[in-house]
């Protein structure tokens, strides 16, 4: 799959990009490895695989994790919480809440807020930021072969997620997935150096099959992408 992410120049470079499930032990470390350096090195959050402290700023690792590849070099990862996500913790979002969105859209036949799954801790090194990776990254993680992870399909996985409204904006315009608003994000300390206080943060959530455009819900994983940069 090819995406032209800038026109066309003849002092365009071309760069492939390879996204693929983490599924050993030493490719889970390396994920884990590389959300905590960043975390770490830009807002101070530390990292655990059994517990969580919003005042200490202590966060879970993600379940699973989409592993975004140049030339084999971990450039770039998406993690997945298959239960205990954000919004549950930190948002109070309850199963009703959820349940009154889907009733709303017509999606209580298919869907119920009890199976709900959170993408989060993106991350891309920053001598690879802007070059179009994070865009894809974000894309092809609402793949259904990570968010459903090849499970029963008689009970598929909602979306939820927290962040800042303008990252919501974002990737909505330019990849068109869309987010209902729950509602806000109570103020914790482990949010204080990436909550803007000129905009909300919100618990949303995705309902797949609405709200996930074809493209990137039906993608295949592992799947490779070309970006098209300017020199």
């Amino acid at each position: 799959m090819s995406i032209e992410v800038l026109d066309q120049s003849p002092d365009t470079k071309r760069l492939i990009v390879q996204f693929q499930i983490a599924k050993s032990d030493s490719e889970t470390r390396r994920c884990q490895s590389l959300i905590a350096e960043v975390y770490y090195k830009k807002l101070g959050i530390t990292f655990s695989e059994t517990q969580f402290d919003p005042d200490a700023k202590i966060e879970l690792y993600p379940h699973r994790y989409l592993m975004g590849l140049v030339n084999e070099e971990l450039v770039a990862c998406m993690g997945l919480y298959l239960h205990n996500t954000n919004p549950e913790r930190y948002g109070k979002v309850t199963e009703q809440e959820i349940d009154q969105l889907l009733l709303e859209a017509g999606a209580a036949n298919r869907y119920s807020g009890k199976y709900i799954r959170e993408l989060s801790k993106f991350v891309v090194k920053d001598e690879w930021r802007k070059q179009g990776i994070g865009k894809l990254l974000m894309g092809a993680s609402h793949s259904k072969d990570f968010i459903h992870l090849e499970e029963n399909q008689s009970k598929p996985h909602l979306l939820v997620s927290c962040a800042n409204v303008s990252i919501f904006k974002y990737f909505s315009d330019t990849l068109d997935i869309h987010t209902r608003t729950i509602k806000p994000v109570p103020f914790f300390k482990i949010h204080e150096f990436y909550r803007a206080d000129h905009e909300p943060m919100e618990n949303r959530l995705t309902i797949p099959d609405m709200d996930i455009p074809s493209q990137w819900y039906n993608a295949k994983l592992p799947g490779e992408y070309e970006i098209e940069n300017q020199n």
